[in-house]
């Protein structure tokens, strides 16, 4: 629901403007909500096998089922803008989007242990967050037309804005005290708060000052805002779940829920990973909850694009695992790898920091899960919070040191030294087997990384072959151990378990432009 709902939007913001969407996003979008379908549908199969549904909900289910693959004729009328902005509002809200609420909430009463109460809360909850995800397009429309200026559309665009207030007031009267904690830690965020103001302009003083913005700012608030919306819904079903299983928290459990309440998503390790990175040393649990209430993980698939040069950033990203390439380009559709960044690293914080257009571009080179901050959350969260500031401080200035000596290293290098160098690098960062480089990303990659053609950086590789490297399309099996320490400098021996012993082979870490082989 939460996927076909964003579709909607985009849809919309596609057939009314062809500026805002074009049709490769548009196109991106359809991926990601078919996705969606799939795993449910793979889910839905294991389902009926364990017989979990009344035969009422697996007929829903059919229908529903018809109606996504029926979607994707649809789709193609979309693209040609061959069908109107109401139909296509119909065709989503009503037959499938209404279809997916009725299942959901048939689903929780069905079940024999569900609690009246809660299900009803939770069944206005889910009516609120649709209302919110037809605002969301509506809005976009209305910006995109300029028909804020229209009595008609304001009027229609009040009566959406109270029907949300009608549901928020019903959830909050049959919520249990958690259930209303719940969404009061969740919607609380620079979005809601931005909207709600909206609102009263247009109700108060009857006119649509408040709706001076751009349509594509507008989508991605009322983004921000639905996405906190998903996030009370995954930890209202959570609770349902919770309450039946009866299960009792471990005190760990319990910390953990407090700073990581709204990123249900994450597993326990990626949790332990998030609070080792070095934005976040040394930050009370009270400031982290607040940072991750806003925060959200995504996974990029192999060449999506995270931004463009010259965008601006309207969120901090901090890869969990996986590549991205950061690059530029020119006219001619020349790009030059710049940096690659993988576990750990910030993408261009400091555009988010300094709210500047991003210098780059970056593009994820392999799969990657990327845990992402709303940028005026975390510059609010700098001002006011001084070992973040002093953290954020300390990132940059290691991310800049290792970019020149990354530059350094590369650029004042013959072609030997630029591969075995990476190579000795990659080696030392994996660490599981010590005669082999596992190459994370196409070779092509990392021709461009090393900054020479791929035609150069294969003579290269054959070069290393005629020394005994075994090369493989996604590794590189060494003939010797220590065959690659010949290429070790200083900024590599620091990482080495070997260096300053007296097994190191290379102690004066001197580099030759011929391949050095070590016992």
């Amino acid at each position: 629901m939460h996927e076909i709902q964003k579709e909607r939007s985009c849809v919309i913001l596609y057939l009314c403007s062809d500026w805002v969407l074009d049709k490769d996003g548009l196109n991106q979008k359809f991926l990601e909500t078919s996705e969606a379908a799939e795993d449910l549908s793979s889910k839905l199969s294991e389902w009926i096998k364990e017989d979990c549904f009344e035969q009422t909900s697996l007929k829903k289910f059919k229908i529903l089922s018809a109606e996504i693959t029926n979607l994707s004729s649809q789709r193609d009328l979309i693209l040609d803008k061959a069908i109107n902005v109401t139909d296509t509002i119909s065709l989503y809200s009503h037959k499938i989007i209404g279809p997916i609420i009725d299942i959901m909430i048939e689903i929780a009463l069905n079940d024999p242990a569900h609690n009246s109460a809660r299900v009803s809360a939770f069944s206005n909850f889910i009516h609120l967050k649709e209302r919110i995800g037809r605002e969301r397009a509506l809005g976009a429309r209305g910006l995109v037309l300029d028909a804020f200026n229209n009595d008609e559309f304001v009027e229609n665009y009040r009566f959406l804005i109270s029907e949300q207030q009608g549901y928020k007031d019903t959830f909050m009267a049959l919520a249990t005290e958690d259930q209303k904690a719940c969404y009061e830690n969740h919607m609380n965020g620079y979005a809601v708060l931005r909207i709600e103001e909206m609102h009263k302009l247009l109700k108060n003083n009857k006119t649509s000052e408040g709706y001076n913005i751009s349509p594509k700012d507008w989508y991605d608030l009322a983004t921000q805002k639905i996405d906190l919306m998903h996030k009370v819904e995954i930890d209202l079903i959570d609770s349902l779940s919770k309450e039946i299983s009866g299960l009792p928290k471990t005190e760990e459990d319990a910390r953990q829920e407090g700073i990581f309440t709204d990123i249900n998503s994450f597993s326990k390790s990626q949790q332990s990973f998030i609070q080792t990175l070095p934005l976040f040393k040394g930050l009370s649990e009270r400031t982290l909850a607040d940072l991750f209430r806003n925060a959200s993980i995504k996974t990029y698939k192999k060449g999506q694009l995270l931004f463009l040069e010259g965008e601006l950033p309207n969120r901090l990203y901090i890869i969990l695992d996986g590549w991205v390439k950061l690059y530029k380009g020119n006219s001619s559709g020349d790009e030059t790898t710049v940096q690659m960044l993988t576990g750990g690293d910030m993408i261009a914080e400091s555009a988010v920091f300094l709210n500047a257009p991003f210098p780059i571009s970056a593009q994820i080179a392999k799969k990657a899960n990327v845990l992402t901050l709303p940028a005026p959350i975390i510059r609010e969260s700098i001002k006011s919070n001084n070992e973040l500031a002093i953290n954020v401080l300390t990132g940059m200035s290691v991310h800049s040191q290792l970019l020149i000596q990354g530059l350094e290293s590369i650029r004042l290098k013959s072609a030997t030294e630029r591969v075995g160098w990476f190579l000795l690098k990659l080696l030392l960062e994996q660490g599981r087997v010590p005669d082999m480089v596992e190459l994370p990303y196409d070779k092509s990659l990392i021709a461009s990384y090393l900054d020479m053609k791929p035609e150069t950086f294969s003579r290269t590789l054959k070069k290393f072959k005629q020394k005994g490297f075994e090369i493989r399309k996604d590794s590189v099996i060494l003939p010797k151990v220590k065959a690659l320490c010949g290429f070790c400098d200083t900024d590599l021996a620091p990482i080495c378990a070997l260096h300053s012993t007296p097994e190191c082979p290379n102690p004066d870490c001197i580099s030759s432009d011929e391949i050095i082989l070590y016992d």
